[in-house]
């Protein structure tokens, strides 16, 4: 009986080594490894309304950066090569490119700056602010306005070659400020498509004219379980959070951001940017 409760033990003891031995891997590549395994997910948007003369545009989506977390000025310059290799005719930001935890100095603005500056787009760059962005507006209006067109809830109708544009709308942020969907209020029939910083939006939006959301803020849940998904999301994206959602003649992307929110880690939820070919149907 004691040979067989010594065995019992020592398999005890080996199961609790192994166990911890794996979580410790795990947490390690967690922090070390996938929240630097930048990659682009691509996907392919067909719908009636895109004008002939944007058939097979590129656009270029990212979304929380969370500068000073995962991300500094070397891995900056990461990505900006990386959506310039996409050859992109249009970028689009969706909101959190700062933290609420890290002040970035005068030297590091400078350097963002020079960094973005190197983004190359045929058609232009848009972008909206989030939530983070907001206690530190005043750096994200200076490094922003000089790389991108800032969308404050406001529309732009871009035009390539012909007369018939498409329409980008832009939102600020929801959760510090009120905000004007009545915008949206009209009956135009060009592709429209609307940068907004928190999925969950769309309950509000959902029966204005629009065709494409696109949108940031859930990271995905930046960790996900195999067979369960995300672990938690934050206010904002408690519904929608997921890479993708289809509804009826809308569609909705939201991009699981690069950057890492709350804990600077990421598991089985890599940091990416989105490339979307546009056809005409």
């Amino acid at each position: 009986m004691k040979k067989e409760k010594k065995k019992i033990n020592n398999k005890k003891h080996t199961f609790i080594i192994y166990f911890i031995l794996i979580v410790s891997i795990l947490f390690l590549y967690s922090l070390y490894i996938e929240p630097y395994n930048l990659i682009v997910n691509e996907y392919k948007i067909e719908n009636k309304n895109i004008p002939k003369s944007f058939d097979g545009i590129k656009i270029v989506h990212f979304s929380d950066v969370h500068y000073g977390t995962t991300v500094n000025n070397k891995y900056l310059n990461k990505i900006v090569d990386l959506i310039n290799k996409q050859k992109p005719d249009i970028v689009v930001f969706t909101g959190d490119f700062f933290d609420e935890r890290k002040n970035i100095s005068e030297k590091e603005i400078s350097n963002i700056n020079n960094t973005l500056s190197k983004i190359n787009s045929n058609l232009g760059n848009y972008a909206v602010n989030g939530n983070h962005d907001i206690k530190y507006i005043e750096k994200f209006e200076k490094v922003m306005n000089n790389n991108f067109i800032v969308l404050n809830n406001e529309e732009k109708l871009l035009y390539y070659k012909d007369s018939i544009p498409i329409s980008i709308v832009g939102f600020t942020d929801a959760r510090e400020t009120e905000t004007n969907y009545e915008i949206l209020d009209n009956n135009i029939n060009y592709y429209r498509i609307i940068l907004i910083h928190e999925p969950d939006e769309y309950n509000k939006i959902k029966d204005y004219n629009f065709n494409v959301i696109m949108s940031g803020h859930s990271h995905g849940g930046q960790v996900r379980v195999p067979l369960i998904g995300k672990v938690y999301t934050p206010d904002g994206s408690k519904k929608y959070y997921d890479n993708y959602y289809k509804f009826n003649d809308k569609e909705m992307f939201i991009s699981y951001g690069i950057g890492t929110s709350l804990f600077d880690i990421r598991f089985n939820c890599t940091p990416s940017i989105n490339l979307y070919r546009l056809y005409a149907q």
